[in-house]
C-alpha cells in the first residue's frame, strides 16, 4: 500500500471529527483511528461496532463504517472493507449528506482499484465527482476535489497515461489554493508533486521529475508534517532521478536517507519501494549489494505477508463469529416474525371466513326476495295524502301503466337513456314522469333505472348460465351502464355484494345442484 493512499484515507476519516467536542464516541474514534489502527486490529475492529451502536445519528454511523473500511483495507480485507462502506451509502443517502456520500464513492473507488476491478471503480469515481459539486461547504468541496484529483491519476497511470495523470494532479493543487484556509496546503502540494514527479519520471522527463521533486521536498519541509514517511520517498525519487543521469555519488547518497527514514518509520511501503529501487541501482553497479537486496526484499515481503495474514486471519475470525451471532440472532427474530405471520394469517383466514358466510346471507336474502318480488312492483293505489297539484288521479293512472310497458319492452337498457327521452317515448310531460316515479318508487329517476338493469341482469345471471361465463365489461355493457366500475358500484349498492362475488356464489349453488 502506498503511503500518500493510506495517509490521505486516513486524513478524510480523521479530520471529518476536528469540529466534535470530546465526547465518549469522539475519545473512542480518535484512540482507534490514531493507535489501535495500527497496534492493535483485533481492538480496534471491536471498537468500530462499538461506535456503530452508540452512535446518536446517521453521520456518526458511516464515519464508524469507513474507519472499520480504512481498517480491513490496511490489512488487505478489501472485499470486507467495501461491504462497510456500501452499509454506510444505504445510509448516507437518506440524509443526503453530500460530503459523506462523496467521500464513500471516493474510497469505493480506490478498494476496486485496488482489486484491479477498474470499471466498477471508474463508476463510483464519477460518483464521486458528481456529489462533490453539491457540497455547500466550497473549502470542503475544494479539498475533496483536491485529494480526489490523485486518484483520477492512478486510473490515467494504470492507462499509462502519464500526461493526463500530470494535469489532474496539476488541477488539483489548485483546488487545494481554493481550500487552503482549511487544510495543511503544503503537505497535501508535496503530495501531489511528488507523484507529479514519478509521472515525469515515466514519461523520461528528467529535468522535469527533478523540478517536481525538490519542489515537493520544499513543501513537504514548510508543512506541518515535515517528519512524514513520505520524506522517505521523495528522497527515493531524487535518487532515482540521479541515477538516470548516471550521476552515482548523489543517487546513492540520497538512497541511504531514503533507506534510513524506511527503516526508522518501519513503514512497509516505503521499504518496498527503495529496496526495489536499490535493487535496480547495485544490479549494474556491485553485484555483490544486489544479492544483499534481493535478499532484504524476499524478506521483507515474506515477513509482512506472514504477519498480515495472521492479522487477517485473526480479523476474518472475529468478523465470521460476528456473523454467526448476527445470524443466531436473526434466526431468532425470523422464528418471532414467522409466528406472529401464521397468528395474523390465521386471523385473517377467519374473518375472510365469517365474511364470506355474511355474504352467503346477502345473497340467499337477496335472491329469496327477487324470487317473491320478481320486478319492481307499482303501486296501484298512490297514498291519499300526498298532493295532486301536478296532475288528476286518472293522468297519474295511465302513467302507471305506461311505466308498466316500459319497463317491459327492456328499454331501460338503452345507455343514452334520459328522463326526457323516457317522457318524448312514452308522450308524457317530463315533470309528470318525474313526479310519478318519486311518488310511487320512492327514488328519483336516475335510481329507478339503475334498479331495474341491476334486476334485469340478475335474472339473466340466475337463469342463463351462459351468463356466469361473461367478463364483468360485457356484462355492464348488457345491462345499460356506459362503465366496468360504475356497474360494480351500483350491483353493490343494490344486491349488497360485488358481481364477482355473486357469480361465484351462483357458480357454488349450481356445481351442488
Amino acid at each position: 500500500m502506498h503511503l500518500k493512499s493510506f495517509l490521505l484515507l486516513l486524513l478524510i476519516v480523521v479530520s471529518s471529527y476536528s469540529g466534535f467536542s470530546q465526547s465518549k464516541y469522539d475519545s473512542v474514534f480518535s484512540e482507534t483511528a490514531q493507535v489501535l489502527l495500527s497496534s492493535n486490529p483485533k481492538k480496534a475492529l471491536k471498537n468500530t461496532d462499538y461506535l456503530y451502536k452508540i452512535s446518536s445519528n446517521n453521520a456518526e454511523r458511516i464515519k464508524a463504517c469507513m474507519l472499520r473500511a480504512t481498517l480491513l483495507r490496511q490489512y488487505g480485507l478489501r472485499n470486507e472493507a467495501i461491504l462497510s462502506l456500501k452499509r454506510a451509502d444505504s445510509i448516507v443517502t437518506i440524509d443526503k449528506n453530500y460530503n459523506l456520500q462523496a467521500r464513500i464513492n471516493g474510497f469505493l473507488s480506490t478498494l476496486y482499484r485496488e482489486n484491479e476491478i477498474y470499471s466498477l471503480g471508474k463508476i463510483h469515481l464519477q460518483k464521486a465527482l458528481a456529489v462533490s459539486k453539491k457540497i455547500e461547504d466550497k473549502n470542503e468541496m475544494y479539498k475533496f476535489q483536491g485529494n480526489l484529483s490523485q486518484e483520477i491519476a492512478y486510473y490515467e497511470m494504470y492507462d499509462k497515461k502519464y500526461a493526463k495523470a500530470i494535469e489532474h494532479l496539476k488541477n488539483g493543487n489548485q483546488l487545494f489554493e481554493k481550500a487552503s484556509s482549511s487544510i495543511d496546503e503544503n503537505f497535501q502540494f508535496a503530495v501531489n508533486d511528488e507523484l507529479i514527479a514519478k509521472n515525469y519520471l515515466s514519461l523520461q522527463k528528467i529535468d522535469s521529475a527533478m523540478i517536481f521533486f525538490q519542489k515537493a521536498m520544499t513543501e513537504l519541509n514548510a508543512s506541518q508534517s515535515s517528519n512524514s514517511p513520505l520524506k522517505g520517498f521523495l528522497y527515493n525519487g531524487l535518487a532515482n532521478v540521479y541515477y538516470s543521469k548516471a550521476d552515482y555519488k548523489n543517487a546513492i547518497s540520497n538512497y541511504q536517507k531514503a533507506e534510513q527514514i524506511a527503516n526508522e518509520s518501519n513503514f512497509f511501503a516505503l521499504k518496498q519501494e527503495v529496496y526495489s529501487s536499490l535493487l535496480e541501482f547495485y544490479k549494474k553497479t556491485d553485484n555483490k549489494k544486489y544479492i544483499l537486496y534481493n535478499e532484504k526484499n524476499l524478506e521483507l515481503n515474506k515477513n509482512e505477508e506472514h504477519s498480515r495474514k495472521i492479522i487477517a486471519d485473526d480479523l476474518i475470525k472475529s468478523l465470521r463469529k460476528k456473523q454467526v451471532e448476527n445470524k443466531s440472532e436473526y434466526q431468532k427474530t425470523t422464528l418471532i416474525i414467522i409466528g406472529i405471520s401464521i397468528f395474523i394469517i390465521i386471523l385473517i383466514v377467519c374473518f375472510n371466513y365469517y365474511r364470506r358466510q355474511q355474504d352467503y346471507k346477502k345473497f340467499k336474502s337477496f335472491i329469496n326476495k327477487s324470487q317473491e318480488i320478481p320486478e319492481v312492483q307499482i303501486e296501484e293505489k298512490p297514498k291519499k295524502e300526498i298532493a295532486r297539484e301536478y296532475m288528476s288521479e286518472a293522468t297519474e293512472n295511465t302513467i302507471l301503466e305506461s311505466i308498466k310497458e316500459f319497463e317491459k319492452s327492456h328499454f331501460y337498457l338503452n345507455k343514452d337513456l334520459s328522463l326526457n327521452s323516457v317522457a318524448a317515448d312514452l308522450n308524457i310531460n317530463h315533470r309528470y314522469l318525474s313526479y310519478v316515479i318519486n311518488k310511487h318508487k320512492s327514488k328519483d329517476f336516475a335510481g329507478y333505472i339503475n334498479e331495474l338493469r341491476i334486476n334485469y341482469i340478475v335474472d339473466r345471471l340466475k337463469n342463463d348460465s351462459n351468463y356466469l361465463k361473461y367478463k364483468i365489461s360485457y356484462l355492464a355493457d348488457q345491462s345499460g351502464f356506459s362503465s366496468h366500475s360504475r356497474f360494480t358500484i351500483t350491483f353493490k349498492k343494490i344486491t349488497g355484494v360485488s358481481p364477482l362475488d355473486f357469480i361465484t356464489y351462483l357458480q357454488k349453488e349450481n356445481a351442488k345442484k
